[in-house]
């Protein structure tokens, strides 16, 4: 298979993935050529009893979604789409932890097949920081069903070009990259198993995730149901929410809200 998109044109359906390190005993992904949803379509697997592991990559979404119901853009080829089923120990309290843990391993990955820096920015979304401008490579989304298992749904954009993305959003061909997406969708899927089961036994990542922010240390806004909070983002949370401290000196936890970086970030 060529090891260059650098032809944004030369777009074609994922290839034999071949073994993916560290992912079994979990079942081996399903490629779609287009859906409407690949949440939907696990949410409606997991319904029937599907094991934790179970993904569907999907090279085309026509009603793909982002956080708050936010439409989000998958054309055909251009990026990876999936949805991943985990069923973590419903009595772990630290449930918030968990889009943390699966963005290490996406940053984790990118970075080690592409050589691009990606960073995370809180609470779900991986990024590229440049001239202290932040930009959106790839985000995630957390569902959690009825019966405590938890859908992800990650998307990473690969061969856009920035017309074909919006504001404040890249794409490892924007970046230099030049690697396959069957290469970053195994390292992903790698990685992300990795950090999970090492969630699960009972590792603290605060370290490495902390390693891998982008937000940490800046001055922040972030947008909540309860009102913005300004300040700067200081700490993690042991449910791994984040702790802004105000002007003011009072601190915040937040659990859920749109974080804007106020300032260039670090690094």
């Amino acid at each position: 298979m060529s090891s260059d998109f650098g032809e944004v044109s030369d777009r074609r359906p994922l290839q034999d993935l071949g073994p993916i390190r560290g992912w079994a005993p979990w079942p081996e992904p399903r490629v779609l050529a287009t859906t409407g949803s690949t949440m939907v379509d696990v949410e409606q697997l997991a319904a029937q009893g599907a094991p934790e592991g179970t993904l569907v990559v999907a090279e085309e979404q026509t009603a793909g979604r982002g956080r708050r119901g936010r439409p989000w853009e998958s054309a055909q080829y251009a990026g990876l789409w999936m949805s991943l089923l985990l069923r973590p120990d419903p009595s772990r309290d630290r449930m918030g932890w968990l889009p943390l843990v699966v963005g290490i391993g996406v940053a984790r990955a990118v970075t080690a097949v592409t050589g691009v820096p990606a960073r995370l920015k809180w609470p779900n979304d991986v990024v590229v920081v440049t001239d202290g401008q932040v930009g959106k490579l790839a985000g995630l989304l957390a569902e959690r069903l009825a019966d405590g298992a938890v859908v992800f749904g990650l998307g990473i954009n690969v061969s856009q070009r920035a017309d074909e993305l919006p504001a404040g959003g890249t794409s490892l061909y924007l970046q230099g990259a030049q690697v396959t997406r069957e290469t970053v969708l195994t390292e992903v899927l790698s990685e992300v198993a990795r950090a999970y089961r090492s969630w699960c036994a009972g590792d603290d990542l605060a370290t490495a995730y902390i390693e891998l922010s982008a937000t940490m240390g800046e001055r922040v806004r972030v947008h909540r149901a309860g009102g913005d909070v300004v300040g700067v983002a200081a700490a993690l949370g042991s449910g791994g929410e984040l702790i802004v401290i105000d002007d003011a000196g009072r601190e915040h936890s937040i659990t859920a809200g749109d974080v804007v970086h106020l300032r260039p970030a670090g690094g």
